[in-house]
């Protein structure tokens, strides 16, 4: 979309002459380049449309700033490189000044405040032994079946064969990687597939693929994956190869994959398990073909495939939270996970959805000042307990 055609949506949002779908755009617009990146609204639209004449009234005043001192002796016209630079100079301000704000406010709300999750898990080697991943130094950190493992510099943990010591058996031995609440972490598996676990996320794996006929890991909670294509030799001769097929099991479905990005999120406590596709194709369960762009909600009885929003599904892979219409119950459970809190409700809590984005690495308080300016939901923080009120 245009600058011009942003500028002219506006205009009509706030003369109340758009249609249902120009809303939408209008809407959409807004989450992705104004402050929401620092703020929810919770479905009543005065907050938008107050924040949108501001940003109207902005860029006009820097459109005609600009035309004033080129002094164009015609008609003004916005140039559309002019209206994109003071559209991201607008939103660049607003959502700095936002943050500033609820930055100085915080410390008056809580008596305490609680820092976010980092990179920290627990490797448990096939013979039971268990490494804390992130108290363990640089470097080798375990060898077995002929497979070096390694922790690199910027902490993930690395699966490579390591020719020194091939004593790979015919057996399959598995490890599981486990991340806490307040936890995340990246493993590279033995074939190259890169994993990204979220908090309170488990992965079973085999220390080696060699040999086998597929590629089949067990997955608790959330985890990103970037699956590499993995081809075996079935003719030396004709030099025949066949496709390693990758299956991700979840309680409630198995995934098979070839080659592909995707994201699925599968945690006990809540009611459905979703998959989001980005690139390639997955099939759930032998007969739910995915799109990329897709999200496949399965509840366990049926699977509902809709068009989705990808960026929301990895914004915890990129240092964010990102909710879109969600409910309060359901957005403080995600947190609770990050930080490794206590959530106790007390009251009647909104039947508001929210929408919008904060970092992911921000103290708590932040974020819960951020949700608090909505002026629909207020929260207490104790030790490491969160009381939610209305």
């Amino acid at each position: 979309m245009s600058a011009e055609e942003i500028s002219e949506l506006i205009d009509l949002y706030l003369k109340g002459a758009c249609s249902p779908a120009q809303k939408e755009l209008v809407t959409q617009w807004y989450e992705k380049h104004s402050v929401t990146d620092h703020e929810f609204y919770n479905g009543d639209t005065a907050q938008l449309r107050g924040s949108l004449e501001k940003s109207l009234s902005g860029l006009r005043e820097k459109i005609n700033a600009a035309n004033d001192q080129v002094e164009v002796p015609v008609k003004k016209v916005w140039p559309k490189r002019l209206i994109a630079a003071a559209i991201l100079l607008i939103s660049c301000s607003a959502a700095l000044l936002f943050y500033n704000n609820y930055q100085s406010r915080s410390a008056n709300f809580y008596a305490n405040d609680i820092a976010p999750g980092k990179n920290k898990a627990i490797l448990t080697l096939a013979d039971g032994s268990k490494i804390a991943l992130d108290d363990a130094a640089q470097g080798e950190i375990a060898s077995q079946s002929g497979i070096k493992i390694t922790k690199t510099t910027d902490g993930q943990l690395v699966y490579e064969i390591n020719p020194s010591r091939n004593t790979a058996s015919k057996a399959t031995v598995y490890n599981t990687i486990s991340t806490p609440a307040g936890g995340q972490y990246q493993v590279k598996l033995p074939d190259g597939t890169n994993v990204w676990l979220n908090a309170m996320s488990s992965l079973k794996f085999p220390a080696s693929f060699a040999g086998l006929e597929e590629r089949r890991v067990t997955l608790t909670g959330e985890g990103y994956f970037e699956v590499t294509k993995l081809e075996q030799e079935i003719n030396t001769r004709d030099r025949k190869t066949r496709r390693v097929p990758f299956f991700v099991v979840t309680n409630k479905q198995e995934v098979e994959v070839l080659g592909t990005h995707f994201n699925i999120c599968a945690y006990s406590d809540d009611n459905m398990t979703s998959t989001t596709l980005l690139e390639g194709s997955v099939n759930i369960n032998r007969s739910t073909l995915l799109k990329p762009g897709e999200e496949a909600v399965n509840s366990g009885n049926s699977i509902l495939v809709k068009d989705t929003d990808t960026e929301e599904a990895v914004a915890w892979k990129n240092g964010k939270f990102k909710f879109s219409n969600e409910n309060i119950k359901d957005l403080m459970r995600k947190l609770a996970r990050w930080y490794d809190v206590e959530i106790i409700y007390d009251g009647q809590m909104t039947n508001k959805d929210f929408s919008g984005s904060v970092p992911r690495f921000a103290h708590v308080s932040k974020i819960l000042d951020v949700l608090q300016s909505t002026n629909t939901v207020h929260f207490k923080v104790e030790g490491r307990r969160i009381t939610v009120m209305p």
